[in-house]
């Protein structure tokens, strides 16, 4: 089957379930619920897992809803609850309400093209195979040359993030092709409920936390599932200005983390981690040669600290219950430096 006959053909084959997780950010939330409406695709049910402190959020997206044609008007379900901590734990909810067979994860400040979900949709009619699918994010820069030489010394293995030259290079990929990776992001991310029955984020995961994305494709992997990116299905990233703050801790914490809870202890993956872990810590003495700062080392530090500890400490992740976890139970990881993982 075409790519074009699978747009013409998915809208009376699936049913469409958008899961929108968002903090006191009624103006994005807004916005992309608008985006979303204004779809080639029509949304059978959107749903959105407010943990705002107020219900501003509700107001815009319930008269956003109301106002949209009958046609294309979706179930709403709004769920808000400041209790929930974090991207991670509000998708799982959404996850665990969504009855569609294809759920799409959209965080809120996320812009994708109107044929973003269409095409998303296609793929996956025409695909049944492949589990995941991700759009290509078109706003992602390559980082610069030392940052990539980095990643490709050092990230090896497991290690080793296919997504970014996807993003890089998009436009190099064949029309309407799927490109399989290992890992795929969470901004946006469509999934089939049939594959992921009951996997789900970390719950270990809490507030901004940093590489759920990377948990969950691992654990679809796990399971034999296929991930890939779709080129021709696009979006935007608008992402929010954040404080400057050294990435070295958060680089070491993740990854050691879904390395401990994924990947078997064969003598090539303890050299890939021995190796990775290696290269952060060089960076971060030349980063403070350069810098004259002891900062990057004190980051680093901090991250090696937390393998010791078993990510005892760690900002982005709930400490467990009880007694220190096993390997095999810990959570997951963070995009390595220049990544455009969420």
């Amino acid at each position: 089957m075409s790519i074009e006959d699978a747009i013409a053909s998915q809208r009376a084959r699936m049913r469409l379930s958008v899961v929108i997780p968002t903090k006191d950010r009624a103006d994005r939330l807004g916005k992309v619920v608008e985006r979303l409406l204004e779809q080639t695709a029509v949304i059978d049910e959107l749903i959105v897992v407010d943990q705002s402190a107020t219900d501003d959020g509700r107001r815009a997206v319930t008269a956003l809803v109301r106002a949209a044609p009958p046609a294309r008007r979706p179930a709403l379900d709004y769920l808000r609850d400041p209790a929930i901590d974090g991207a991670a734990a509000a998708r799982n909810a959404g996850l665990d309400r969504a009855r569609g067979a294809i759920v799409v994860c959209v965080d809120d400040d996320m812009v994708p093209e109107p044929d973003a979900l269409e095409r998303l949709l296609a793929h996956h009619e025409r695909a049944p195979e492949v589990a995941a699918i991700t759009p290509v994010i078109t706003n992602y820069a390559p980082p610069p040359r030392r940052h990539r030489l980095w990643s490709a010394v050092f990230c090896r293995g497991p290690f080793r993030d296919d997504r970014q030259a996807v993003y890089w290079h998009w436009r190099r990929h064949r029309p309407g092709a799927l490109v399989p990776v290992r890992l795929l992001g969470g901004g946006m991310l469509s999934l089939r409920r049939a594959a992921l029955g009951a996997i789900r984020f970390d719950a270990r995961y809490r507030g901004a936390s940093v590489g759920e994305d990377v948990d969950l494709s691992w654990s679809l992997a796990r399971r034999g599932h296929r991930l890939a990116i779709a080129p021709d299905a696009r979006v935007l990233h608008a992402r929010a200005p954040r404080p400057a703050q050294r990435h070295e801790a958060a680089m070491l914490a993740s990854w050691g983390f879904v390395f401990a809870k994924h990947q078997p202890r064969t003598p090539a993956n303890r050299l890939a981690r021995a190796w990775f872990v290696t290269g952060v810590v060089l960076e971060a003495a030349v980063a403070s040669l350069r810098g004259r700062s002891l900062a990057p080392l004190r980051s680093a530090r901090e991250g090696l600290a937390a393998l010791r500890t078993d990510f005892r400490g760690v900002p982005f992740l709930a400490p467990r219950a009880g007694a220190s976890a096993t390997p095999a139970a810990a959570p997951a990881a963070l995009p390595r430096a220049g990544s455009p993982g969420r």
